[in-house]
């Protein structure tokens, strides 16, 4: 990898990490309607598109230590397995939508684009579903079923609807990155 290649993808992660940092915190403190939207899965996307598997497990993971801020209710039942749910679920959301983005990007980017965005909220939250459901069995009963689900709704047409939008930004980036090389 070249220098000016090595800089760009340093300089994009941190400013990636920067906007998790910032919607995390947005989400963590401002719930809509008692629910907590969080706006920061859509950098964690972009990040697995745009640099890789380990930038959207790294993104992913600073997501899932800033979402712990918000988890106390769960702390107080399961210290060790809430800190092992919340890095788990959204490091392997942007793992696993790497992997996919990789996979489409030879057959069609769109489709990988939008697949890997929507996988996003779709993994975090079924990650989160099975943790609850392992560690904390019963103990917050049906309403925060109800929260979940609505929150995935939410979480997933926001991913869904900005899925056009990521897909610019991947091919500006690209368009960019081609004309730095030169």
């Amino acid at each position: 990898m070249k220098k000016n290649d090595l800089t760009y993808k340093m300089v994009g992660n941190a400013l990636l990490i920067a906007l998790t940092v910032v919607f995390t915190l947005i989400s963590n403190n401002i719930p809509i309607a008692g629910i907590s939207i969080n706006l920061s899965l859509i950098t964690i996307a972009v990040a697995a598109i745009l640099f890789g598997k380990v930038s959207g497990l790294v993104v992913g993971l600073v997501n899932g230590a800033l979402v712990m801020l918000s988890a106390a209710p769960f702390f107080a039942i399961n210290p060790v397995a809430t800190v092992f749910v919340c890095l788990l679920k959204s490091s392997l959301a942007g793992l696993i939508a790497a992997i996919v983005y990789k996979l489409f990007l030879k057959i069609n980017e769109h489709v990988g684009v939008i697949l890997a965005t929507i996988l996003v909220p779709i993994i975090n939250t079924s990650l989160f579903i099975i943790g609850s459901l392992l560690f904390f069995n019963g103990v917050f009963g049906e309403l925060i079923t109800l929260f979940v689900a609505a929150n995935f709704i939410i979480e997933f047409i926001i991913n869904l609807l900005l899925s056009p939008a990521i897909y610019y930004i991947v091919r500006v980036y690209k368009n960019k990155h081609k004309e730095l090389a030169k």
